[in-house]
């Protein structure tokens, strides 16, 4: 089996200067006695560039007719090793590391938390572009780079180079995250989604995108939704952008992803418009998502179809849902019944609902929650203006699962800003709700043995006709 050559102490922040290079190159000699390898790891480290040079002659060495080590070489993590070097340098040594990998056939590479631009995109060229790269690259991170919209364009240049034979079309994981690159980024995202043929992780999420550039996001996943290349997605993070007005693409790209296991959609500025439509979307998948975070998208200020559709969704997934975060939302106490009164779930351990405007009823329906969430491991409820005597209930049931309420002792009850009848009227709709599930439940049951009681007179005809005499 091959070994990963790393840093000696990889939790440690230090610059490696050529001296600790060549202490880094003795312990991988020695490691290497009788093995291969085909990970290298360098992240977290400020290399010299006359240490990139040692590692680098290291990786591309020919001893004794032996190929090199980079040749062997399948994935690399070259993400955050120039902090603190001056640009000069920094040019320098990803320009070293990265032609050290020529000859290797990547299948994954990060480059994260490199402060990158245009000319640190041109330098690392060889791993995302170069010719033994093409038909091998499937895994890209490129996070916290600083990429801006003119160096997300050199970078979609890179990847898509060559159309039919270019990089982006074997990708099957893609990640761009914390990156400066605005609404033309989320062009130049578009265009290299579009190569793609199997994608399976994406994650475009932190990018200053507006309601301009979010439009090309979701445009672009509509696209490969049309195209029948989006149904092996099973993770996508998509946070912090503005689908307020381009959210139906989204939710058409949804509809077709039956194998989303991770949806992180916070801070997208859905409203309640939107997760009807989101909600709507990921029923009709019939996916089994085991992570969905959906906090800060304004739901909850027109209504409460919003979380009534949270609520349907909720309890189409408590078979595999593990951790769900609904935070900064105006859920308010109706609404937190309702999705509460959803969970019956034996696989969920983390729930959130901070900053929802919940009061005591929300919280007697949190509490009512327990035993539906037997495995719950982590709850939190902050900042929600919770009555003291509240938190005090919420903590003796909750214990140690409760994160720090510092934000709920409040001298006024968040429902006392609810008109009674709204409560009412949402109560009444719940049990409308649960009534007709139980409804449709009778009747599922009922077609099911009038179709058993069928077959058997179809299959086995004489035996049916025996046993009603």
């Amino acid at each position: 089996m091959a070994i990963t050559l790393s840093t000696l102490d990889p939790e440690k922040r230090e610059v490696i200067d050529a001296a600790k290079a060549n202490d880094l190159v003795a312990s991988w000699k020695e490691q290497l006695q009788g093995e291969t390898t085909d990970k290298i790891v360098l992240r977290g480290k400020s290399y010299t560039s006359e240490a990139a040079k040692v590692i680098a002659d290291f990786l591309t060495a020919t001893e004794n007719g032996q190929p090199s080590v980079a040749s062997g070489t399948k994935i690399a993590y070259i993400d955050d090793i120039i902090a603190s070097r001056p640009e000069a340098e920094a040019l320098e040594v990803l320009t070293t590391i990265s032609d050290a990998f020529k000859e290797s056939r990547l299948v994954e590479v990060d480059l994260s938390d490199n402060a990158m631009g245009t000319k640190g995109v041109v330098a690392c060229k060889t791993i995302l572009s170069g010719p033994t790269v093409i038909d091998t690259l499937q895994c890209l991170k490129l996070c916290n780079n600083g990429l801006s919209k003119y160096t997300m364009d050199e970078v979609a240049v890179l990847l898509t180079e060559g159309e039919s034979s270019c990089i982006a079309k074997n990708l099957t994981q893609v990640h761009f995250f914390n990156n400066m690159s605005d609404d033309d980024g989320c062009a130049s995202f578009k265009k290299i989604i579009a190569c793609a043929e199997n994608l399976t992780d994406i994650r475009f999420s932190g990018t200053r995108a507006k309601a301009k550039g979010s439009a090309f996001i979701t445009s672009g996943l509509k696209d490969l939704a049309e195209s029948g290349r989006l149904g092996n997605v099973t993770r996508l993070d998509l946070a912090d952008n503005s689908f307020g007005e381009c959210y139906e693409d989204l939710a058409e790209a949804l509809c077709v992803c039956s194998k989303l296991e991770y949806l992180d959609i916070h801070d997208c500025c859905l409203g309640d418009d939107g997760i009807v439509a989101v909600c709507d979307a990921l029923l009709e998948a019939k996916q089994s998502l085991s992570f969905l975070s959906i906090s800060g998208n304004e739901i909850g200020e027109e209504g409460y179809e919003g979380t009534k559709s949270v609520a349907k969704l909720i309890a189409s997934i408590n078979d595999s849902i593990v951790s769900f975060d609904a935070s900064e939302n105006e859920l308010k106490s109706p609404g937190i019944r309702t999705i509460a009164r959803a969970f019956n779930s034996g696989t969920v351990k983390e729930i959130s609902f901070n900053l929802c405007e919940i009061g005591t009823v929300g919280a007697n329906a949190l509490i009512e929650m327990v035993p539906r969430v037997p495995n719950l491991e982590a709850i939190q409820l902050d900042d929600n203006g919770f009555l003291e005597n509240v938190v005090d209930r919420l903590t003796d049931t909750f214990g140690g699962k409760l994160a720090e309420m510092e934000g709920n002792d409040d001298e006024d009850d968040k429902d006392d800003e609810l008109d009674p009848e709204e409560l009412e009227e949402i109560s009444a709709d719940d049990e409308a709700d649960e009534n007709e599930t139980t409804e449709q439940a009778d009747a599922d049951v009922d077609d099911l043995a009038n179709q058993l009681s069928q077959q058997a007179l179809e299959t086995c005809p004489f035996s049916a006709r025996k046993g009603l005499r």
